[in-house]
């Protein structure tokens, strides 16, 4: 009888230890939000999301949407936007949005607009992003170089024979801790420090043609193109694509996590790299569809991914 109970001791100990140790390494499951024009969303159609203070600020095929989390104000061209397509957008710490689009650029301060165009002072009507510097002032990557206003005046940047910008098809544009400017090109990458010019080029051509930069909190640049996603470091570039994890090779959007995760959009899908580790998010585990416009992460750390047709998946940080 001692034995028998001994025996059972033994295995109910050793159960026990099994489901500790199951429930330690057991992964945590995902948990998905979605926001759609069902919900008050301006139009499903997401081209860019930027998250400021409690607001996230939703670009769209046909006007923008601002989100406290839990409603929605919606804006278009019969409030002042200068042109229903929103290209991208950034928002000023002191929560003016700077609007870019196909027709010219749209600032909204309070609820009202002020509209520029290559006639008051822009390089070019069409707009592809916009970046902030350290002094709330706005750098705009347009399809004729770069436009720089000061809050009085604009300033022009383009290729010329000189030392200068590499390319005037200029994507999109980041700025950082140095205030370096980075400009992202259809050919290659430009950087200003407010004096003199250095361009990177990539080994392959299709990796020049740049669609979006980040620059991370180690303030590495990571730029996406058709040829994948790179890394850029003192110069030197590492780069990944679908023979490495990426989950296709045209990167439409960067952005980085809380626990210092790189987030790549693509119209397969997006990817998740830990440094070592790719995972890649799909219609197969979470996502409303596969095409993934825009990317940006909120002030909890949860992951706002804009669709292509089916509004915003939010997935929400473990």
């Amino acid at each position: 009888m001692k034995i028998f109970l001994k025996f059972c001791l033994v295995f109910l100990l050793g159960a026990f230890a099994a489901c500790e140790k199951d429930s330690g390494t057991k992964p945590v499951a995902d948990s998905w939000s979605y926001l759609a024009s069902k919900d008050g969303l301006v139009n499903n159609n997401i081209r860019c999301i930027r998250h400021s203070g409690s607001h996230t600020w939703i670009g769209t095929e046909f006007g923008f949407s601002s989100y406290n989390g839990s409603t929605f104000k919606n804006y278009n061209t019969p409030q002042g936007l200068i042109h229903h397509q929103i290209n991208g957008l950034t928002v000023s710490e002191d929560g003016i949005v700077w609007l870019a689009t196909p027709y010219g650029l749209s600032v909204l301060s309070g609820n009202q607009f002020v509209n520029y165009d290559a006639e008051s002072g822009l390089s070019y009507d069409y707009l592809y992003n916009i970046a902030l510097d350290e002094d709330q002032n706005p750098w705009i990557a347009t399809g004729k170089g770069v436009s720089y206003f000061d809050g009085s005046s604009w300033q022009i940047y383009q290729k010329d024979q000189g030392n200068s910008l590499v390319y005037n098809i200029v994507r999109d544009i980041e700025i950082d801790q140095q205030g370096n400017k980075w400009f992202g090109t259809e050919y290659g990458i430009s950087r200003f420090d407010g004096s003199n010019w250095h361009t990177y080029l990539a080994d392959l051509p299709l990796a020049d043609f740049v669609l979006d930069l980040y620059v991370d909190s180690k303030q590495r640049i990571w730029i996406g193109s058709l040829a994948g996603v790179s890394m850029l470091v003192n110069g030197a570039f590492t780069d990944y694509n679908t023979s490495d994890g990426l989950v296709y090779n045209q990167v439409d959007a960067i952005t980085e996590d809380l626990d210092g995760n790189m987030w790549f959009a693509t119209q397969y899908g997006a990817s998740r790299y830990d440094g070592a580790v790719w995972k890649t998010y799909n219609t197969a585990n979470g996502l409303p569809e596969d095409w993934i416009t825009s990317i940006e992460v909120d002030q909890d750390g949860n992951i706002w991914f804009g669709t292509k047709t089916k509004g915003l998946a939010i997935l929400k940080r473990p």
